[in-house]
């Protein structure tokens, strides 16, 4: 303890075997506790820290602000807490000149300054000089504060670092501290400090790689952050944890049912349904706009992941991508709410991508009961809570707590009364997470037994368990839907994934005209969309389908088409479809035809057949009006074209389709023995020439 504060110390390291040993041992003696955050060792690193009584965390995740939030997790109770690098450039027998000013009160952050503290010959390295020189102008002109380094040689105490909010995983940890600390009107200070060439390799300035790396972090983090300054922040905030899907990393629990790929896929969805009640969905920054102009509301999106928030940007344009940081959840939850309770933020709300029901209005009612509430909580079915809002950062709400069990919601309650809370409950809601849990999401979104719903979509299926799970979360991301899935007699998973999204199953032979009309037969919906079951809805879909077909004249809809692969191919494949379906009125299968009920039942459905029966309806209803394409496009699988190539899966469409005429011809004019033989012996050749043509078939011609 120094000066009645209780000192905590945090040494990122990696690969800093030799010099470790002296910078422990020259700690001094009224440091509380010492955590070092091995940032992914492969020498001895982690022994000789244990071997020094210090106690050691491990964060894979490489990045100097990594470990950083990871020593920082592990910590115990502590007042204030000292950063310095594990290289023994610095020397911790100083750190009582950085600690006074905190003891006496007069500052919240102090940095150690190599520049004042004037340096040991070749202990700072130009590029170094350069880039701090740089730096510390730039932050002057952007936040008015005087430094001459941005040492990593610091302290600052506990309250002021939880409003701080550090999440910066890599180079920008030192400067986003002082930026943010010059945007909160933290009292930030100096102090001369030795600097002494360090022992080992240095991982950032010993190589043009790092430095260049380093230096464009460094000064992006600045320009981020003089950004969030000069934007005006509301007094509400919604802050999304988020990790962009990967398949065997999302929704584990799923996996069992849905596979790797269908858990991922599903997990995308939720993100999409979040995102879209944040307005970060669907014309995004129109969306956010509107919600903070409207509401009072800035949005916030937290992610996790190496290279996630990239990823994040693309998803949800227009609101703030940060990362969560080190640590279990409870720590990267209260981190956020530290965070973005600053400024003029006065109430906060955090949500997670697990819970479909989640509606604006929902979210709008968390922060009305957070005007007279100190904790707001949207319990899930489960035991836990879907959302959780709060006034002021309370850590002891997120500390120790049992994550994804039972417990959790209890186990808060209690923590808040005995923090003295008030604390409002809003309506329980289901999450995602197990498989039981899809058939509650599909009956909230679908329609009760009782009622006729206004569209059914209508999915043919066999052996489609890797791809059914994506299909369906697109259908409900839609309310009031009915699913119904024929299928053909499938031996894997494709009926238990089905029944487990809440959809009626019909079983029947294997023939995609016969399956689509039993389906069909099946379906109560004034409308039907008929879906293959590798093919992925755009969100609201069901409302482009319905303007589409209100237009005077119109017979049928269906929607543009992506595939869900690279490739120059694919792109030019993609465009030929495209004015195939506009000039000629000709969508296909894979471009999820909807018509209304009485429309298919007049054109006399679906032949029946295996393939080409989407053809031969398009035929039939052009004597009822025009086929309407909606610019929304739909994302149906490659894998044909990943596994027969671009080329031949072309030529057997275009062949299936020359057959298909061929056959037309034969069967309905023969005018003569020899011309019939000659159809029907051309016709056999074609038959011969596309051995793969069944297999091809699933695909847009």
């Amino acid at each position: 303890m120094f000066r009645n504060l209780r000192i905590g110390v945090v040494l990122p390291a990696l690969n800093e075997e030799a010099a470790l040993g002296h910078v422990l041992r020259d700690i001094p003696s009224f440091v509380d506790d010492v955590v070092v955050a091995d940032n992914g060792s492969t020498d001895g690193t982690a022994a000789v820290a244990r071997a020094h009584g210090a106690r050691v965390v491990a964060e894979p995740r490489r990045g100097y602000g990594s470990a950083c939030l990871a020593g920082l997790a592990a910590l115990s109770d502590v007042d204030a807490i000292v950063f310095l690098d594990a290289d023994y450039s610095d020397r911790p027998a100083e750190m009582e000149r950085l600690l006074a000013p905190l003891a006496s009160g007069a500052a919240d952050l102090v940095v150690g300054s190599r520049v004042r503290g004037r340096p040991a010959p070749g202990s700072l390295t130009l590029p170094q000089r350069l880039g701090n020189a740089l730096a510390c102008r730039m932050l002057r002109a952007f936040f008015g504060v005087a430094y001459t380094d941005l040492g990593p040689f610091r302290a600052v105490t506990r309250r002021a670092l939880e409003r701080l909010g550090m999440d910066d995983p890599d180079y920008g940890w030192t400067v986003q501290m002082q930026a943010r600390a010059a945007r909160l009107g933290l009292r930030a200070v100096e102090v001369p400090v030795s600097y002494h060439p360090r022992i080992g390799h240095s991982k950032i300035s010993g190589t043009l790689r790092g430095v260049v790396g380093a230096g464009t972090k460094i000064i992006g983090t600045i320009l981020g952050e003089a950004w969030r300054a000069r934007r005006p922040r509301q007094e509400q905030r919604l802050v999304i944890l988020a990790r962009l899907p990967e398949p065997g990393r999302t929704k584990t629990r799923l996996i069992p049912l849905l596979g790797p790929r269908g858990a991922a896929h599903l997990a995308a969805e939720l993100l999409r349904i979040t995102l879209a009640t944040s307005g970060s969905g669907d014309n995004p920054r129109l969306s956010r706009r509107r919600l903070a102009r409207t509401r009072g509301i800035d949005v916030e999106v937290r992610v996790t992941g190496e290279g996630a928030a990239r990823g994040m940007r693309r998803l949800a344009r227009g609101s703030e991508i940060l990362d969560q940081g080190g640590g279990d959840l409870g720590e990267r939850m209260h981190r956020a709410f530290a965070a973005a309770l600053t400024g003029p933020c006065r109430r906060v709300v955090l949500v997670g991508t697990d819970c479909p029901l989640l509606s604006p209005a929902y979210v709008a009612n968390a922060f009305e009961a957070l005007k007279s509430a100190d904790l707001v909580l949207g319990p899930a079915t489960d035991g836990g809570y879907t959302l959780i809002g709060l006034r002021r950062a309370h850590a002891a709400l997120f500390r120790d707590m049992p994550w994804s069990t039972p417990d959790l919601l209890q186990q808060t309650l209690e923590r808040a009364e005995a923090l003295g809370l008030r604390t409002s409950l809003l309506p329980a809601l289901s999450d995602v997470d197990h498989p039981e849990d899809l058939g509650t999401w599909a009956a909230a979104k679908g329609t009760p037994p009782t009622k006729r719903p206004w569209l059914s979509v209508v999915v043919p299926t066999l052996n489609e368990e890797a791809q059914l799970a994506a299909t369906l979360a697109s259908v409900l991301s839609e309310r009031d839907v009915e699913i119904v899935v024929s299928d053909g007699g499938s031996t894997d998973r494709t009926v238990e994934i089905a029944r487990a999204f809440g959809a009626e199953v019909v079983v029947g032979p294997p023939s995609r005209g016969r399956q689509l009309n039993a389906g069909a037969r099946r379906a109560r919906g004034e409308l039907l969309l008929f879906l293959h079951a590798d093919t992925r809805l755009p969100r609201g879909y069901g409302a482009l389908a319905r303007r589409a077909l209100s237009s005077r004249g119109t017979a049928a809809a269906a929607f543009d088409l992506a595939i869900d692969a690279r490739g120059l191919g694919l792109r030019l494949v993609e465009m030929g479809v495209r004015v195939r379906s506009r000039l000629f009125g000709r969508p296909y299968g894979d471009q999820a035809m909807c018509l209304s009920a009485s429309t298919f039942r007049a054109a006399g459905g679906f032949p029946d057949r295996p393939f080409m029966e989407d053809y031969v309806l398009l035929a039939r209803l052009r004597r009822y009006g025009r086929i309407r394409i909606v610019g929304d496009r739909v994302r149906t699988s490659g894998r044909s074209w990943r596994t027969h190539g671009v080329f031949t899966t072309t030529l057997a469409h275009q062949s299936l389709i020359l057959a298909h005429h061929l056959r037309r011809a034969t069967a309905v004019r023969p005018p003569s023995a020899k011309t019939t033989d000659r159809g029907q012996v051309k016709f056999r050749a074609f038959r011969r020439s596309m051995s793969d043509a069944p297999a091809l078939a699933g695909e847009t011609p």
